[in-house]
């Protein structure tokens, strides 16, 4: 006759894991910290943008060239009832502008709303606050980028938006004070 005490003793131990699961609070939100990002690819690099640091999402929308210094600016578009400028996010971060429109508008700011091009949204993604790192040297593919995030196997460096809003509303400033000088 077989010996069963290791199948008994693993029945055993699953019924006390078991048993051992419903005394422990249950997992939420609010015990769990989740991160709420987008999951973007630019130029074919993988990119997280916090949901947080954005107003909105926009997509297909037809932006018109205008004429700029800044080589970063698409146009602008109609969002909302309100023109608002578009930026290539790829040229932002020092990519060469995409071959395809920007089909996706990343809509930041509340009273100078500007809008980030890209074209290729990979989807939302929700990162344990556990999975969020402080970017390294190595990571750390511009000033732009203060984090990362572990998304299954991939580490994706997340987007400060805040900064590259910053830094834009800067070039804007820049430009108007030289061209007053001329």
């Amino acid at each position: 006759m077989r010996d069963l005490s290791p199948i008994v003793q693993t029945v055993s131990e699953l019924r006390n894991a078991f048993d051992r699961s419903y005394s422990l609070p249950p997992s939420s939100p609010e015990t769990e910290q989740i991160e709420n990002m987008l999951a973007v690819r630019l130029s074919g690099n993988p990119y997280a943008i916090r949901v947080t640091e954005i107003t909105g999402l926009a997509s297909n929308r037809k932006t018109v060239a205008i004429p700029s210094p800044i080589l970063a600016l698409l146009g602008v578009a109609g969002i909302r009832g309100s023109l608002v400028p578009i930026y290539s996010l790829a040229e932002l971060l020092g990519y060469t502008r995409d071959m395809e429109p920007a089909r996706w508008l990343a809509l930041c700011g509340t009273d100078d709303e500007v809008g980030l091009g890209f074209s290729d949204l990979e989807g939302y993604i929700r990162v344990p606050m556990a999975q969020v790192y402080p970017a390294s040297q190595e990571n750390k593919t511009h000033e732009y980028v203060k984090d990362v995030a572990r998304v299954g196997g991939l580490v994706r460096p997340v987007i400060s938006i805040t900064s590259l809003v910053e830094m834009i509303k800067r070039r804007c400033a820049e430009n108007r004070v030289s061209s007053k000088q001329r």
